[in-house]
């Protein structure tokens, strides 16, 4: 039996509905078939995006290769680096976390993180750092963020195996102590395949000493996270009707977006929380079914991140029919601008910087946009 992991996520969602009858609109019939036989496809699409400082940001794809860009306003950007990093057999490149001291945390197999470093501080020298080994029990890397909290801080990284693990780190001497690992999985996966993959960690708070991370999995858990500690200060599943589990996260103060693959026209891909500074708990604000065509049985978010235009704060998120969209949020509801036909199907990484406003897409080409923001 292939396993589900195997297949980018957006495509397993679609040869699930495909089972119960339900396909995606047929794309339009090519002029003449060609007398030749397709052997497969290797899927370079973008799995994940960290800006690594002001300028520069790094990308790390399906085919198990990574990059960094630097942003610029022309045409035409090609890529610093190019490095290998992983086996494709591990479905690429799945984490990527900016650390102190010039230094850059990856997936790499199911039993290690690669850590890598700029001796410049340009990362135009990037160079390996060596391989940190954990249990295979925990799965390849699938996300992760760093803490200041911890002695002197925290690598905070999910799992495919719905657990997180903990790491303090030494900027000094680049390098990652494993601390503790933390059972997030939800009992009852919203997904039809009981995957628990955590595949978004984001930063709530991270100040005094202590760190509160937000995880967001397959399985359709919200978690909040205290690090370095690793106590679990709620799980709540996002969507109690849902069908498929979460794709992204991005947090903003207090406020929270969630990305999911919706199904049938009553779902929907996008979801707005506050989180209670007291209770933990998020507390459900708006939703959007983010879709150009309502014909389609699915409509997969692959990425989400807040970020601010010329009229102020925003958000973004890019679906798997090419799109970008844009949109604003109240206390109480989320608005959607519109959207723009951007790249070909199956989504896009995406990442905001500030200072003034930039946004990066990437899937297998690279877009880069300013947003009039300051």
């Amino acid at each position: 039996m292939t396993d589900p992991r195997s297949i980018p996520p957006v495509l397993r969602s679609r040869h699930e509905l495909a089972g119960r009858g339900l396909s995606m609109p047929p794309p339009p019939t090519p002029a003449a078939a060609l007398p030749i036989t397709s052997g497969g496809t290797t899927y370079e699409m973008a799995q994940r995006l960290a800006w690594l400082d002001d300028d520069q940001f790094a990308v790390g794809r399906w085919d198990g290769s990574m990059s960094v860009f630097r942003f610029t306003e022309s045409a035409a950007a090609g890529p610093r680096i190019n490095v290998a990093v992983n086996s494709p057999a591990f479905q690429g490149v799945q984490m990527l976390a900016p650390l102190s001291g010039r230094t850059l945390a990856s997936s790499n197999d199911d039993r290690s993180l690669a850590l890598w470093h700029s001796p410049s501080g340009d990362w135009s020298d990037l160079c390996p750092a060596g391989t940190v080994p954990y249990d295979p029990a925990l799965g390849v890397a699938t996300s992760g963020q760093a803490v200041r909290a911890g002695v002197p801080g925290t690598l905070v990284v999910g799992h495919s195996s719905g657990y997180v693990s903990l790491w303090n780190y030494d900027p000094a001497r680049r390098r990652l102590r494993f601390a503790r690992s933390v059972d997030v999985r939800n009992p009852h996966p919203v997904n039809p395949w009981g995957l628990h993959d955590v595949q978004a960690t984001e930063v709530l708070s991270d100040a005094d000493g202590t760190a509160y991370v937000m995880t967001g999995s397959e399985d359709g858990y919200v978690c909040v996270l205290q690090a370095p500690s690793g106590r679990i200060m709620s799980q709540t599943v996002f969507n109690p009707e849902a069908q498929r589990g979460i794709n992204s996260l991005s947090v903003r103060g207090r406020s929270l977006l969630v990305a999911n693959c919706s199904v049938g026209p009553q779902d929907h891909n996008l979801w707005y929380f506050t989180v209670s500074g007291k209770t933990w708990q998020p507390a459900l604000r708006g939703r959007a079914n983010l879709l150009v065509d309502p014909q389609r049985p699915q409509a997969f978010n692959f990425s989400t991140t807040w970020g601010a235009y010329a009229d102020g704060p925003c958000w973004f998120a890019s679906t798997e029919e090419g799109a970008l969209w844009m949109g604003t949020a109240t206390p109480d509801a989320l608005n959607v601008i519109g959207y723009q036909e951007v790249t070909s199907p199956l989504g896009s990484a995406l990442g905001y910087r500030g200072g003034p406003g930039r946004l990066a897409m990437v899937a297998y080409d690279l877009y880069e946009f300013t947003t009039g923001a300051p």
